[in-house]
C-alpha cells in the first residue's frame, strides 16, 4: 500500500516536470517568435522608407548578395549588384522616386522558418498599394502581392528571396451617383467612334445601359448627367458631343486620355 501511495506521488512529480518542461519550451518558442516578428517588421519599415525615399544604402543593408527577386511582369532579377542597379536606373534614376508604396493594413504576416527547433528565417506576406506621385500629389496607381524571405547570415538579417506577383489596378470605390435615362436618351450615344490614335471605339445599348468596347476591353458606362458617364471600377469618364459628327471624350483622372470622333457612315 505505501509502496503503492509512493509510485503515484512519483507519477505525479513526473507528470509535472513534464508539463513544466512544455509549458517553458512553448513560452520560449513564443517569446523568440515575438522577438523574431518585431525584428523583421522594423527592418521591413526601414528598407520601404528608403525605397520611397530612393536612398539605396538604406535599402542596400537588407539585401543578400546571392538575392532572386522573381516579378511577375519584370522578370528574374539575379544578385545584389543587378538589383541594385535596376532600382538606380529605373525608379531612382532621378533621385528621387515617383512611386510611392505602402503596406495594405492588416495584410502583412511574418512566419518563423525553424531547423531542428531552431529559428534559421522568416517568411513575410502581404499585399501592398502604389502611388505615383507628381509634386505634391499624388494618385493610386496599382497593387500586388508580396512574399519576401529573411534569412540570417553571420549574425545579419537580410532579404534572400523576393517574390512580386499578382500585380494589378488597384480597387477603386467611385464617389459618383448614377441617374436614370431613357432608352431614347442612351442610344443617341450609340455607335462606332474613331480615336486620334486610330483606334476603334464602339458604343452599344445593352438593355437600360450603355457599354463601351475598345482595345479589347468593355466597361459598363453608367450616366452622371445627360450627356455624362463614368465606370465604377476605374476613375473614367466618358462625354458625348452630338454636334456634327460627335465626339467622345475620355478622361482619366480629371485628366484626358482619348479624343474619338463617331463614324457618320455607320
Amino acid at each position: 500500500m505505501i509502496n503503492q501511495n509512493l509510485n503515484g506521488r512519483n507519477l505525479l512529480k513526473r507528470i509535472a516536470a513534464l508539463l513544466l518542461l512544455v509549458f517553458s519550451y512553448s513560452h520560449s518558442g513564443t517569446a523568440q517568435e515575438n522577438a523574431l516578428e518585431e525584428m523583421i517588421y522594423q527592418k521591413d519599415s526601414i528598407f520601404w522608407k528608403s525605397y520611397n525615399d530612393c536612398d539605396m544604402a538604406g535599402m542596400e543593408q537588407f539585401i543578400a548578395e546571392d538575392i532572386e527577386f522573381y516579378h511577375d511582369k519584370g522578370g528574374i532579377t539575379y544578385g545584389k549588384t543587378n538589383l541594385s542597379n535596376s532600382l538606380k536606373n529605373g525608379l531612382c534614376q532621378s533621385g528621387k522616386n515617383e512611386l510611392r508604396r505602402e503596406a495594405v493594413p492588416g495584410s502583412v504576416h511574418v512566419y518563423p522558418l525553424k531547423s531542428n527547433g531552431k529559428i534559421y528565417g522568416a517568411l513575410m506576406t502581404g499585399k501592398h498599394l502604389f502611388y505615383l506621385v507628381k509634386g505634391a500629389s499624388e494618385k493610386l496607381d496599382g497593387q500586388a502581392k508580396f512574399s519576401h524571405l529573411w534569412l540570417e547570415k553571420d549574425g545579419e538579417w537580410k532579404m534572400s528571396r523576393v517574390f512580386s506577383y499578382d500585380h494589378g489596378p488597384a480597387a477603386f470605390d467611385n464617389p459618383k451617383q448614377a441617374i436614370e435615362l431613357t432608352e431614347k436618351e442612351l442610344k443617341k450615344f450609340t455607335g462606332k467612334y474613331l480615336s486620334d490614335s486610330n483606334d476603334q471605339i464602339t458604343v452599344e445599348l445593352k438593355k437600360d445601359h450603355l457599354e463601351l468596347q475598345a482595345m479589347g476591353k468593355t466597361f459598363i458606362l453608367y450616366p452622371d448627367s445627360q450627356d455624362s458617364f463614368f465606370t465604377k471600377e476605374r476613375d473614367l469618364s466618358f462625354h458625348f458631343s452630338n454636334k456634327t459628327p460627335g465626339t467622345l471624350t475620355i478622361f482619366e483622372s480629371d485628366t484626358k486620355v482619348v479624343e474619338a470622333t463617331r463614324n457618320q457612315k455607320q
